[in-house]
């Protein structure tokens, strides 16, 4: 049953809350899991481009390499004069409508935590997820340890990238060598998703280069 503290929230976030809890059984039981949201197409084999080095490989909300991948950045306080400055570390979270679990110690663990944390409180189980996976150990608390590795942005790619952040590329729409083609579109920045999904199956595997063209960067 949905905890009791989920009863009022969203319908996704209701069915998310058991998610973790099966995945977990799943992993015990020694079997690799990937778990996909239905806003997405595929359009090359997924298990075909997988790194299987980490705990949990997993794409991206990032619309950029170094919003993927991780950036150094930096902050400087005039008032301070000489030790004014320090550098911090960024990047945008993961998304767990397409992510590839191992059955490890630590992917077992992590997904115990966030089931625990969805089981006490009302919350959406993306942001608990990645706070799981990403907040290092600190005072009394301690981190998952999980090890995870993002998937490639280019080729593991949420809509904001194929239909703006990097729109130049695909837009107009041309013939592409299949070799060319993303393994896969994850449509959870527009929420016109299914006719943008069908364009994309149409573009690539329909052979028919300009059926995006006429969609704007928005949904």
């Amino acid at each position: 049953p949905v905890p009791s503290a989920q009863q009022n929230s969203r319908g996704a976030n209701m069915i998310s809350t058991l998610k973790y809890g099966l995945l977990r059984q799943s992993l015990l039981m020694g079997f690799s899991i990937l778990v996909v949201d239905l806003d997405l197409v595929f359009l090359k084999d997924p298990f075909l481009h997988l790194y299987r080095d980490a705990d949990i490989e997993a794409s991206t909300d990032g619309f950029s390499k170094s919003w993927a991948g991780g950036q150094i950045s930096s902050v400087h306080e005039p008032k301070m004069g000489w030790g004014g400055g320090g550098l911090y570390v960024q990047h945008f979270t993961l998304n767990v409508g397409c992510a590839f679990l191992r059955p490890t110690p630590r992917a077992v663990l992590l997904l115990e935590r966030v089931a625990d944390q969805l089981s006490k409180a009302a919350a959406w189980d993306q942001q608990v997820f990645n706070s799981e996976a990403f907040m290092l150990s600190h005072g009394s608390y301690n981190g998952s340890g999980v090890a995870v590795r993002v998937m490639q942005y280019d080729q593991f790619m949420n809509s904001k990238v194929f239909f703006f952040s990097e729109r130049r590329r695909f837009f107009p729409g041309r013939l592409t060598a299949e070799a060319d083609w993303p393994v896969m579109v994850h449509f959870n920045y527009h929420p016109d998703k299914h006719k943008r999904m069908l364009c994309v199956w149409e573009r690539y595997v329909g052979g028919k280069p300009d059926a995006c063209d006429s969609l704007p960067q928005a949904g």
